[in-house]
Parts: structure tokens; C-alpha cells; sequence
């Protein structure tokens, strides 16, 4: 393989640009509204990197284009009679194409599973094939249910807090782990936080409530081989607190800037330069290059029997 070509300044700045934004907005909607839920935030997620949807030309005369791909809730299809059922690898692909002259130079390549922190009061709380047959009636409460609805609730997030929906040992952790061996292509977990921890929100909000402070958490990226790792030996069914996996992700993740998993922000990207001039690979990014047997493993990758 050969190795990266380094991407010129004015790249390095929007790119570090477009994942430092993206991680203070999606962060914030998490930090305003914890009960929201994962494909809310995958939602948000993309819908940033829409607005970036469109080949971008660079005074360096580079070009860059940032693509997403959303399949978030593929185990739904299971619930088709025709269909077997199955487990998405990945809520969002995530692709990066780097072209000069009008030749392709260079290709990123992310497959991102998704997982949000729960505050400590709400129990597992996702979309389910049930929400989607009541549709939009779900949303109505009754006056009946209106008090319930707005008593003065806190949620808070504190280093014990879970990551509820991510499990070891259920289904969908074992597919992911099989399809990187099956196929050889690694699947990289993205974890909502809110920006910072210990957090805490009273419902209901008020009119005049703002996200404030610093996102010195955030949006983290973890190699799903290495959270693995991190979760080896506990029991069927567990899910991970913050704090464990902030003292329990083996290097790289040892560093205090990356506890818990590499920052989607600014910083991050500032790494990403100084290893590309290293000619090394970036750290959530696979290298990838857009060759025929490559294709073979990313078309239609993102869900697996």
C-alpha cells in the first residue's frame, strides 16, 4: 500500500472545521435533551455533514467530497416475512474522497456504529418496530398523562452512567465482531456524550435555557475490536459505564486527551495532519484505497445475517 499523501493547510483547517462543528452540535442536542434518542443524534450527525455535501474546491486545488450513508434500525428488516433477520454493522457510512486535477489521490473509508450515553434515571428507551406501526399517533399524550409528563424530573450524567443499548454478547455485538473477521474491514463504535460529565438537566426546560460551557466531551470513537477487548469476561447482557471505559480501553486510549475514545473535534483533526505527514494511517479513518477487491467488502456492508 502506498503511503498517505499529505493533505495541504487549507484542507487540514476546513476539515478540522467540519468535525469540530459537528461534534458541538451533535453533543449539544444530548446535553439540552438526554432522553433523546440514538437516531435523533445519528439524525443531527448527518444532517451536518449534508450541508457539506457537495464536492468542496480548495485554493490548493484540491477537491474534496464528504458522502454519508444512514441505515440505522436495519434489524427492523428481520421483521419482514421475506426477509431473514439481520443486524446493521453500521448506523452511518462515512466517506471522504480527495481528488487533484480530477484524478482520485486519496479515500477514507469509516464504518461507525452508534451507541449514546443514558442519563442514570431512564431506562432502555429506542426506536422499535412498535413506534413505526403506531406512527405519528405516538406522539399525542392525553391530559391524562400531560402531569405525569411535566413533573419536575431530573436527568443527570455522572462517570457511572451506561451506555444501555450497547450489550456484550446479544446479537448484534457478535455480527460486528464476525464481519470484521469475515470481511476484514473494521467497524469503529460512535459514542454520544453530552459535553461534559457529570451533567445534569430539570425537565421541564426553560425558555431561556442554553447549552453553555465547553464540549471537553462529546462525540468519542472507538476501534470495536479494542471496546472488545476492554469488555472481555464480563457477563452476557452487560452494558459499559463511562467510567469504565475511561479506565479500561487499553492504549492509545490511556492518554488523558483520549480517555473514553478519540475526540470527533478540532484537536482530533490536528493529529490527523501530523500523522499524515508521518505517512501514518489516521486513527478512525481506514486506509482504504478505491480498488475493485476493496469494493467487494464495502458494497452493501452495513447490515450482516
Amino acid at each position: 500500500m502506498p503511503p498517505p499523501i499529505p493533505l495541504p493547510a487549507d484542507v487540514q483547517t476546513w476539515l478540522r472545521n467540519a468535525f469540530e462543528s459537528c461534534n458541538e452540535e451533535v453533543s449539544a442536542v444530548l446535553t439540552r435533551v438526554p432522553t433523546n434518542h440514538e437516531t435523533a443524534l445519528d439524525m443531527t450527525f448527518i444532517d451536518h455533514f449534508a450541508a457539506l455535501a457537495t464536492p468542496v474546491q480548495f485554493p490548493s486545488g484540491w477537491l474534496v467530497e464528504i458522502s454519508t450513508h444512514f441505515l440505522g434500525g436495519g434489524r427492523h428488516f428481520g421483521d419482514w416475512p421475506e426477509l431473514p433477520r439481520r443486524w446493521e454493522i453500521a448506523d452511518i457510512g462515512f466517506l471522504v474522497l480527495f481528488r487533484q486535477r480530477g484524478r482520485l489521490i486519496r479515500s477514507k473509508v469509516a464504518l461507525l456504529q452508534s451507541k449514546r450515553l443514558y442519563p442514570d434515571e431512564l431506562e432502555w428507551d429506542e426506536d422499535s418496530p412498535l413506534d413505526y406501526i403506531r406512527g405519528f399517533g405516538r406522539l399525542f399524550r392525553h391530559d391524562d398523562d400531560w402531569g405525569e409528563v411535566t413533573r419536575p424530573r431530573n436527568f443527570s450524567f455522572t462517570p457511572e452512567s451506561r451506555y444501555k443499548a450497547l450489550m456484550t454478547g446479544v446479537p448484534q455485538y457478535q455480527a460486528i465482531a464476525q464481519y470484521e473477521t469475515r470481511r476484514n474491514v473494521p467497524v469503529y463504535y460512535l459514542l454520544y456524550h453530552p459535553w461534559q460529565i457529570p451533567h445534569t438537566v430539570t425537565f421541564p426546560l426553560t425558555s431561556d435555557h442554553k447549552v453553555t460551557g465547553t464540549c471537553d466531551v462529546g462525540c468519542r470513537v472507538v476501534p470495536a475490536q479494542q471496546l472488545r477487548a476492554a469488555l472481555q469476561g464480563r457477563p452476557e447482557g452487560h452494558s459499559p459505564a463511562y467510567l469504565e471505559l475511561h479506565h479500561g480501553l487499553a492504549a492509545p486510549f490511556s492518554h488523558a486527551e483520549h480517555r473514553a475514545g478519540w475526540r470527533l473535534r478540532g484537536r482530533s483533526a490536528a493529529g490527523v495532519r501530523d500523522r499524515l505527514h508521518r505517512q501514518q494511517p489516521i486513527r478512525w479513518w481506514p486506509q482504504l484505497h478505491l480498488q475493485p477487491q476493496n469494493w467487494t467488502n464495502i458494497r452493501g456492508p452495513l447490515i450482516d445475517d
